[in-house]
């Protein structure tokens, strides 16, 4: 992919336009830099602690920090993009800006953010997790990210019982402050974003920000593929023994989901022709308002540029009482507003990529000819719904002569929550001992239910266009039809089913820190939850006949053998309930050698619970459907800390173990699965290192080295018995060394991903990678700052998973195959304006 520059007259004008007197701005820079100590281990953190004043040298828990200018030299795409720099965390986020993969030490890739508890100022996001990242934004009004992995995160949140990651917001001070930051990027992406703060009266507090953007898309989809915004606000009053926040939010945004592109060669991956691996995608105008035929006769239409619309709203109150000198109260709630309409295209399996004439010869291709003979059909030919144009010569098409068969899948998700936490906390100078309670009601009209409500034939090009498969006569005049405006038929679709139900959640905790003697610190905790889940999901009933597709003789009218038959909802219901009680405890410790040293360690024992939506996803006329299980986790770690002017060091030996995963092996485009329960067992050490060799350069250094393996398997699956967890790398390394000069500084960030698996099996390998970003931040003055980021310089196709809904047995030795990749070379520049 050929590096776009059009961005940079538009830095340009940007910066020339607003550039005033140059300062030494990195001098000062460095001389903070010089007074505390790397790694920020002095640092007071509130994620994963019960006490007040622990500072991260201090804790028991493995936890990365990152403060506001951190946060904004990433420039993340998405949640899931940001989530990279925490050691131990395998990112998935090549699909774009939400609906991404994060799995936390060893567990595989994926499952969207599973087991990891996502906070926003110490309350969860969602519930049970899931596709937080659609309301979960960054934005400049967010002033620190602080993430626990393992630890108290199953004691401390609902369903993150392998990390904790909280995004505290700003919040406003006694003088009038703000900023605005623009963006823009070489792929077509502007954005805006700022915030304004200060007090609005003697008692309160006010701040105000959020952003908006619109982008045309990473990979080019012919329209404007992700557009909306956030407004956030923040009311601050102090009290004599405490402080009051009132917070709103309300975001309204839509985003396109990327899914795996067909692609050659599993060993060194690689375009195939016609087709560009770093910046295109089948997505396109050709196949954005599909149709679907109803009952009734009638097609309904949606709209691809609607893409995954999502309206987020929340208030909320945070009440933090000092009630004596030793006891304090901190209580806090919100109530929350979702709705998702989530609209993509995916592929299936790697045996749908075939050669135009082989599809021509399939047996449905032949019976069609062979039905419509006495008419005078002699064969059967391709033909594009948009131009109504055969094609030809089937094995030139788009340089590869390949077409393929996708399917669009839509699911909403609507929903009420409220979350709550009431806390107590006694402390004088041995103990801090808090008692808790965590409350979580979610009623949700409906449920994500997945809709497939049709399949689609398609050419293998960027922005792909539809094909009709039609019987024609010797003149080429077209007799009869095997496929309608490119779909191969409206059943069965598995698209009719609803699902609604809601989940009440309730826990109470305890926690005690106590500072044994001067140096020794121990703590210990206890969490048990009680889950109430109740929901009610529809069936779909299949091949039903569609209104006036035949006459009064039964044949079809219209020789379009693709419009008879289609799925209709269900008018039977299926009720399940289910109440589930499970107990999470920890025990650690924090040996401080020194203000420079220490020494921790944990164990800890927690657990995920059944979630509302998944009673019904795989619900069909006539069966019944059950909720997930409950998943347990035990987890033991083993760290030391360090930390000087010059060096800082954590370093953190771990062994993980999630227990009864269910390990879902797709066996086809029949949708029918084969499951395993299995267990996950993972050791390894995380590291994080930060060197300043100089004044001006600092170097800083995280990964992980892990063996994640699968037991348990039996049967047929025997085999796979100590197999890599799937998609899953042994090896992560992030290098980012700094230099600062005068007037700001550049770094490079190097990122490699070690080799992974596909499938369970073990057969297809997704090559390790390795991947360069570099940029750029300078100060025109006090007030006014560039940055400018180029990533994947190299234009690297690294491999984040596979074909997922292709079979095991049937994802390894295809000369093309269907996997998702990296995104290519991007350019971004910004300019934020402080006053």
């Amino acid at each position: 992919m050929k590096l776009n520059t059009k961005i940079s007259p538009i830095a340009l004008a940007l910066a020339t336009t607003i550039a005033s007197t140059n300062v030494t701005l990195a001098e000062e820079q460095v001389k903070q830099k010089e007074n505390k100590a790397l790694l920020d281990l002095e640092k007071i953190v509130v994620t994963g602690s019960t006490g007040r004043g622990v500072t991260k040298l201090e804790s028991s828990v493995s936890i990365t920090t990152l403060n506001e200018e951190q946060l904004a030299r990433e420039m993340p795409l998405g949640t899931a993009d940001l989530l990279e720099v925490i050691p131990g965390f395998w990112v998935e986020d090549s699909g774009g800006e939400t609906n991404n993969n994060v799995a936390p030490r060893g567990l595989r890739g994926g499952e969207g953010f599973r087991y990891i508890g996502v906070q926003e100022d110490g309350l969860p996001v969602v519930y049970d997790g899931v596709w937080v990242d659609f309301y979960q934004r960054q934005d400049i009004t967010i002033q620190t990210m602080e993430a626990v992995r393992g630890g108290t995160s199953g004691l401390l949140t609902t369903n993150g019982p392998a990390a904790l990651v909280n995004f505290i917001t700003k919040k406003p001070d006694d003088i009038n402050e703000g900023a605005l930051k623009l963006s823009a990027t070489d792929y077509g992406m502007y954005r805006a974003e700022g915030f304004y703060s200060g007090p609005i009266s003697d008692d309160w507090k006010m701040l105000i920000g959020g952003f908006y953007r619109q982008s045309d898309g990473v990979r080019d989809t012919q329209f404007t593929a992700d557009r909306g915004g956030q407004l956030r606000v923040n009311l601050v009053r102090d009290l004599d023994r405490g402080q009051l926040t009132i917070s709103a939010k309300h975001l309204d945004d839509h985003t396109t989901f990327f899914v795996p592109i067909p692609l050659q060669d599993q060993s060194n991956p690689k375009g195939i022709p016609g087709f560009d691996p770093q910046s295109d995608t089948m997505i396109g105008n050709g196949q954005r308002k599909l149709k679907y035929l109803k009952q009734d006769g009638s097609y309904k239409t949606r709209d691809l540029k609607d893409g995954q619309h999502t309206i987020h709203s929340t208030l909320g109150a945070h009440l933090e009482l000092d009630l004596t000198d030793n006891l304090y109260l901190d209580a806090a709630a919100r109530y929350s507003k979702f709705e998702n309409d989530m609209y993509i295209l995916l592929n299936f399996d790697n045996s749908t990529l075939v050669e135009a004439q082989s599809r021509l010869l399939a047996d449905d291709a032949k019976a069609l000819v062979e039905q419509f003979a006495n008419q005078g059909a002699t064969s059967a030919k391709l033909r594009y719904v948009d131009t109504q144009q055969l094609v030809e010569d089937p094995s030139t098409l788009n340089g590869n002569g390949l077409v393929t068969t996708s399917y669009p899948l839509f699911s909403r998700y609507e929903a009420d929550q409220f979350v709550s936490k009431l806390s107590l906390t006694y402390e004088n100078d041995r103990h801090s001992l808090t008692a808790g309670w965590l409350y979580a009601f979610v009623d949700a009209d409906d449920l994500p239910v997945d809709k497939w409500e049709s399949f689609f034939l398609t050419d293998v090009s960027n922005n792909a266009r539809l094909l009709d498969i039609v019987a024609v006569d010797d003149e080429n005049n077209v007799i009869g039809q095997l496929t309608d405006n490119g779909s191969t038929g409206y059943a069965p679709g598995w698209g009719q089913a609803t699902a609604y139900g809601e989940s009440s959640s309730h826990s109470l905790f305890v926690n005690e820190q106590y500072q044994a003697t001067e140096n020794l610190r121990l703590d210990a905790g206890i969490r048990i939850e009680w889950l109430d889940l109740d929901s009610t999901a529809s069936g779909t009933m299949f091949a039903l006949p569609v209104n006036g597709a035949f006459d009064e003789y039964g044949q079809d009218i219209d020789n379009n053998l693709a419009n008879n038959y289609t799925d209709a909802p269900s008018n039977e219901f299926y009720k399940k309930s289910l109440s589930e009680t499970e107990t999470a405890w920890t025990v650690g410790f924090n040996y401080k050698f020194n203000d420079n040293v220490s020494t921790f360690g944990r164990y800890a024992d927690a657990f995920e619970m059944p979630r509302l939506l998944s009673h019904g996803q795989t619900i069909h006329a006539g069966e019944s459907a059950n909720f997930n299980d409950v998943v347990n986790l035990t987890f033991s770690e083993l760290g030391v800390r360090y930390a000087s002017q010059d060096f800082g060091t954590s370093i953190t030996l771990f062994n993980t173990k999630f227990k009864d995963l269910t390990e879902r092996n797709f066996t086809g485009a029949d949708g029918t699965v084969a499951n395993q329960t299995i267990d996950t067992v993972t050791k390894g050490i995380e590291y994080e290192v930060s060197w300043r060799p100089t004044s001006n350069i600092n170097v800083e250094v995280a990964g992980v080295v892990q063996r994640p393996e699968m037991e348990g398997f039996t049967g047929n699956f025997s085999s796979w018995e100590g197999n890599q967890v799937k998609r899953t790398p042994k090896i992560q390394l992030r290098v980012t060394p700094t230099y600062y000069f005068d007037n700001g500084n550049a770094y490079l960030t190097v990122h490699h991903i070690g080799d992974r698996f596909s499938d369970g099996q073990n057969q297809f390998e997704l090559p390790a990678y390795t991947t360069f970003d570099a940029g750029v931040n300078y100060a025109f003055s006090d007030n006014v700052n560039l940055h400018v980021k180029a990533t994947n310089l190299t234009d690297e196709i690294g491999l984040t998973e596979g074909n997922p809904r292709a079979i095991n047995d049937e994802q390894a030795g295809y000369e093309y195959y269907y996997a998702r990749p990296i995104l290519g070379r991007t350019l971004t520049a910004s300019v934020t304006i402080n006053f």
